[in-house]
């Protein structure tokens, strides 16, 4: 499912009105951060080290994000509207890098990723870098009406063709698709108006599967409108969750998805929603603090994080997409029978149908009960868990929650959680119903995003060391594969590395300061062994591929034709 991971710090800011920028720098681990009114600094984004920074005086203001230019290899940044400055990554202090002045006042620079890097000036006109430097003293012609200005650019390629999208000082939007050398070639234009006392809130453009770049506006009335090029209206969502008479920040995470910073509905503390374009919903959302206006937000798809401002600090908040089907948003539910036959319907006839029967028969007379009242109203299955498992848990009935799991789909990641800490907390005997009950929940299917951070609250050291220890045991007799036919629950060997990932991933830290004991030091090594011994047989597995399928189809696997053997003797001299 698609989600935020937890967030962090970047670097400190001395407010949202001194962020100029955020862009991609030539690595994809690094970022390049513009501080207003004249710093640049490098940062790595994994742990979050300032590598390299520069300056310039104080009159030399930067007033647009510094970029990295694939074509000269330099990084590029716009000194008060008018200057261009390039330079290498081993200069100290840009006062020393030579300034290119312009006759017209720059608006923003693009840096495409693979392309050279497109200059936008204020009054509309755009061209390549290396072009704008050569005509720099040229007077740029407008492309805009006069007394109007670019307040935003978008810049995307589609089939490698360069299209930018400006929204004007007039509340109005402009497609200008670009020619080679980055000049525009012809433009479609529209204004942007929704009725009396309706305030453009924020804007997105967005480039689908279907390779239409399109825009998309939210509005003080909570519509978010999708536009066309022509200016004609797409479709129209819905959004709540958000407050209205506050600006918003929105960037495009992929075709699909959008994700949207803004105050909460609240008013306190803000909101940051990820918005599935396909089925106009919200699949993800994160409460924040403190909300910083204006809003600052962007996106480097290449490592899947956000970068916001809140307060006084660059924040990282990481993502996870997953491609927009129904059933990654639906709680379904079914009963487990692989062994059912299909049934044939014939069209145009009554054929008569029967309700599934309740399968949920438990000891206690009161969750039998309140298990036919779920069953009856057609329940969602994370309802069904909630209501039920609280007084199975309580009763102690280990073949009601055995019965429950394997007849109700889609177990919450909160209750996985919660059920692998309760079976552990008791002696575990091989064969028996804990011990079956276990193998159930090591099966089950689960999101490993959502899945950490419950494992982290619910499960104790204690059971953390004795899950580790039944997942090393697991390891020495699962099978290599399912066997779908079976009605075994057990899991197979990919799901148990998986989990002893997941466990080592969520508990690290305690393991860390558990590492005197010589119990952890040896369920560790004994860990690492085991897998180690498992990857050697995959690696002959892997090995003695090409022999077997040479079998397969009846031939005989080639001869050593070398007759000279000879052996090799190693000698050691003290």
């Amino acid at each position: 499912m698609a989600a935020f991971k937890p967030h962090y710090t970047l670097c400190p800011l001395l407010g949202a009105h001194n962020l100029v920028g955020v862009s991609a720098d030539k690595e994809e681990s690094t970022v390049l951060v513009t501080l207003g009114p004249n710093i640049v600094v490098k940062h790595k984004l994994s742990d979050q080290k300032p590598l390299k920074s520069w300056s310039t005086r104080q009159s030399n203001q930067i007033t647009c994000k510094s970029v990295y230019d694939v074509t000269s290899e330099k990084y590029v940044c716009v000194l008060n509207r008018k200057h261009i400055c390039m330079w290498n990554e081993d200069e100290s202090n840009l006062e020393d890098v030579k300034k290119h002045t312009f006759s017209t006042n720059i608006h923003t620079i693009h840096s495409p990723p693979g392309k050279s890097s497109i200059i936008v000036y204020e009054n509309g006109y755009s061209e390549c870098l290396e072009i704008g430097l050569t005509k720099r003293k040229d007077v740029k012609p407008s492309l805009l009406d006069q007394n109007e200005t670019v307040a935003k650019s978008y810049l995307e390629v589609v089939k490698n063709q360069s299209i930018l999208v400006l929204c004007t000082s007039r509340n109005k939007i402009y497609y200008v698709r670009l020619a080679s050398d980055g000049t525009p070639e012809g433009n479609l234009n529209f204004s942007l108006t929704k009725g009396t006392g309706c305030k453009n809130l924020g804007m997105v453009v967005v480039n689908d599967d279907t390779n239409i770049v399109t825009i998309l506006v939210l509005w003080s009335d909570g519509e978010l409108v999708r536009y066309s090029e022509q200016g004609g209206i797409m479709s129209t969502y819905s959004l709540s969750g958000i407050c209205l008479s506050s600006p918003v920040a929105m960037v495009k995470l992929d075709a699909t998805h959008i994700a949207i910073y803004g105050a909460d509905v609240s008013e306190e503390g803000a909101t940051l929603l990820l918005f599935d374009l396909k089925f106009g919903m919200s699949v993800a959302n994160r409460k924040l603090k403190f909300f910083c206006d204006p809003p600052h937000m962007y996106c480097l798809e290449a490592n899947n994080v956000l970068l916001l401002c809140i307060v006084q600090n660059l924040v990282v908040v990481p993502y996870v997409l997953q491609p927009s089907l129904l059933c990654n948003l639906i709680d379904s539910k079914h009963i487990r029978d692989t062994n059912a036959k299909p049934v044939v319907v014939g069209w145009g006839e009554a054929v008569p149908t029967t309700p599934n029967p309740n399968p949920l028969k438990f000891r206690q007379g009161d969750a039998t009960r309140l298990s036919n009242t779920l069953w009856e109203s057609n329940a969602s299955s994370s309802l069904i868990f909630d209501e039920l498992l609280p007084l199975l848990k309580e009763d102690k009935d280990i073949d009601g929650i055995c019965l429950l799991l394997s007849s109700v789909k889609d177990l919450p990641e909160k209750w996985l959680a919660d059920l692998l800490n309760f079976s552990l907390e008791n002696n575990l005997v091989k064969g028996d119903k804990l011990s079956k009950m276990l193998e159930i929940l090591l099966s089950l299917s689960h999101s490993d995003v959502v899945l950490l951070n419950h494992l982290r609250r619910k499960m104790t050291t204690q059971s953390t060391i004795k899950l580790l220890e039944y997942l090393a045991e697991l390891l020495k007799v699962c099978k290599w594969a399912k066997d779908e036919t079976s009605e075994n629950s057990k899991p197979d060997f990919s799901q148990v590395v998986d989990w002893i990932s997941l466990i080592l991933d969520a508990h690290h830290h305690e393991l860390l300061i558990a590492g005197s004991d010589d119990q952890v030091k040896q369920l560790i090594k004994q860990l690492g062994q085991l897998v180690g011994e498992s990857y050697d047989v995959l690696d002959s597995l892997g090995q003695s591929e090409p022999l077997v399928t040479l079998l397969e189809q009846k031939r005989r696997p080639p001869e050593n034709r070398r007759k000279d053997w000879y052996a090799i003797e190693v000698v050691r001299l003290l």
